[in-house]
This record gives C-alpha cells, structure tokens and sequence, in this order.
C-alpha cells in the first residue's frame, strides 16, 4: 500500500506557467487527509520552491537541488551535501573553458555573475521545457520568477568559495537548447570522479555531489519515517528524476517526460498541463495503481 507520495516539480507538479493547477493541489490535500505522507523533490532551492506549495497552503517535506538538502514539514534542515572545493574548481574551469552561463546554488541562496544572462537563460530553459511557449511569453514568465526569487548577484564567484560558512550544493549551467558546447562541457564533467551530472531540461546541466541524487535522498527521507521503498510512489518526468523512480515501488512518469524516462515507470500518467500529478494521486487513492 502506498503510503508517501513524492513529486518533482517543473515539468511534473507544475504547468508550463510554473504554476500549480487547482486540480493538483486538491489532489496533493486529498492524499495528506487521507494519511498519506507528501514529498517534494525538485532541482529547485528551498527558498525557490517552497513558496510555491505554501502559497497554495500545502506544508510539506522537501528534497532540494536534486537531492542535496532536505527539510522537514517546519523548514528544518534535515541533510545537506556540498561539493568539495577541488570538485568545484574542476567544474567552474571547464564551464569557463566552453562559456557556458552557470549559476552557484549554496545554502546561503543562489548566485550569479550576470542577471541578464540569466534572464535569457531561464527563458530558453522554460521554452526546453514547453516548447509552445513563445519566445514573449517565455521571457514574460521569466522576468516574473526572477521577481520572485532571491538570487544574489555578485561581480566574481570567488565572494562565494571565499567564504567559509557557506556550502555550495549544486552548479546550474544553462545555455541555448542542445548547443553543442554545452553537450561537451556535460561530457567532460561526467569524466570527473564523486560528481552527479544531469539535466531537468535541453538547455541545462546541473552538477552535484554523487551522493546529492533524489533517489538516495528520497530512501533517507523514507527511514525518517518508517515507511519502506515499496510503499512508496514517485512522479517524474526527466533526467534528474530517475534515480527516485527506481528507486520507489511505484515509478510513475508524466506523459511528457523523457522516453528514458517512461521506460522505467511502472506507469505513465497524464501530461504536466492536464493534471497529470492529480490523475496520478487518484490512481493511487482508488487502488488501482499500487
């Protein structure tokens, strides 16, 4: 019997507006009355993420930067796993080396070295992500998340790796979709030794600690409370969320989720813009997915 429910976010969770449907959030409340343990598990920061399940008045655990920090139900921090200096050295030299954006997301928040990159950035990561966005709308949606996410910027990163009570937990590197520097600047990085490498969308590479992955977070956040892998479903829709896929009883992959994806679901359920997360949390209430 399914007795926690973990869901990505982008892609999964939320429409193609960053934004949680109705129908979705009915369902999320529905599965916490009726006892089941909610979990989210996004690529997202906490102060990124949060704000979004709490203005929809849902309260509940998190797994962030794909695995790298948990909290608990009140915002503690329960986990976090940071990325040694020389790995980090090793990673920031070879975005450098092919230009490519990055981005270092810390416990103390996120950074950048150029907000106006960034907005491009995360408007070529939404249209990665919906490609029927136009490029208006991809920027309109983009200039709003920025408003509301608290990202510092800073001239040089080195402010960052200079200060010794901050720990960097996830390197986000976004250029133009499948530009190929980008998939040689994620070939070179996946050669480095005691790193996870992948991506949420075309456009992207997210690097973290090798024990930062949703999955081994996911089966720490299950001890915490008792519940066995089996007994627990996760929703997902791409790279970054396969490793909690495997690793739950129940997989379940978004319609529009990568193929590589699908084919490790036990099931497939609806697209991230048609309730797809409700539909899914329905399957499961009623039994019929177990």
């Amino acid at each position: 019997m399914i007795q926690m429910i973990v869901s990505d976010m982008d892609g999964t969770l939320l429409n193609d507006e960053m934004e949680m449907s109705l129908e979705n959030i009915s369902a999320i409340k529905k599965a916490q009355a009726a006892g089941l343990t909610v979990v989210v598990a996004t690529g997202r920061s906490i102060e990124e993420a949060a704000p979004i399940l709490h203005g929809a008045d849902i309260h509940c655990w998190f797994v962030t930067s794909n695995g790298a920090q948990i909290f608990d139900q009140k915002g503690n921090n329960l986990l976090t796993v940071g990325i040694e200096a020389d790995k980090l050295a090793a990673v920031m030299a070879i975005l450098r080396d092919h230009r490519i954006y990055f981005e270092l997301f810390t416990d103390q928040g996120g950074f950048t070295e150029n907000i106006e990159t960034r907005l491009a950035s995360v408007a070529q990561w939404l249209k990665s992500t919906a490609p029927n966005l136009s490029e208006a709308e991809a920027f309109e949606i983009a200039e709003s998340h920025m408003a509301t996410l608290p990202i510092n910027a800073i001239d040089n990163f080195d402010r960052v790796l200079e200060n010794p009570n901050l720990t960097v937990i996830k390197i986000f590197a976004m250029s133009q979709i499948d530009d190929p520097a980008l998939l040689l600047a994620k070939t070179e990085l996946a050669q480095l030794s005691g790193l996870f490498v992948t991506s949420s969308g075309a456009n992207n590479i997210e690097v973290n600690h090798l024990a930062a992955q949703k999955g081994q977070s996911l089966q720490k956040v299950a001890e915490m409370h008792g519940i066995a892998l089996e007994n627990v479903a996760a929703l997902g829709d791409n790279f970054n969320d396969m490793s909690m896929i495997k690793a739950a009883g129940l997989g379940i992959a978004m319609e529009n989720a990568e193929a590589e994806v699908k084919e490790i679901a036990q099931h497939v359920t609806r697209t991230n813009t048609e309730n797809g997360v409700a539909y899914a949390v329905e399957q499961i209430l009623s039994g019929h997915w177990q």
